[in-house]
């Protein structure tokens, strides 16, 4: 994998034992290790999980959005990421923390 800049990575989404990186330039990058592994690497540390599949960079939220029961994540580059419903508590903290748009 080229190096990168980590804080240009807008989420990781998990392969079964391959993770995704996709980058606000809309590109995306595949490591031939788990999600699980790369949340553990320092720089991803303050990355929030908000779903088995799902790694985000808290810095590329744009808003949320419910819809019923469910909550989904807007990130920057136009994707929106559904919120399990085991991370919804995270997400209501959320929204102290940062400024996002609710919708």
């Amino acid at each position: 994998m080229v190096p990168f800049d980590y804080s240009e990575i807008v989420y990781l989404e998990a392969d079964i034992n391959y993770t995704i990186f996709h980058f606000y330039n809309g590109k995306k990058s595949i490591s031939p290790t788990t999600l699980k592994k790369n949340a553990d690497k320092e720089n991803l540390q303050h990355f929030l999980r908000i779903h088995r599949s799902f790694l985000l960079n808290p810095f590329h939220i744009i808003g949320l959005r419910r819809n019923g029961k469910k909550i989904s994540v807007q990130m920057t580059d136009g994707t929106e990421l559904e919120v399990s419903r085991r991370r919804k508590p995270l997400v209501k903290h959320l929204k102290k923390q940062i400024p996002v748009s609710i919708v």
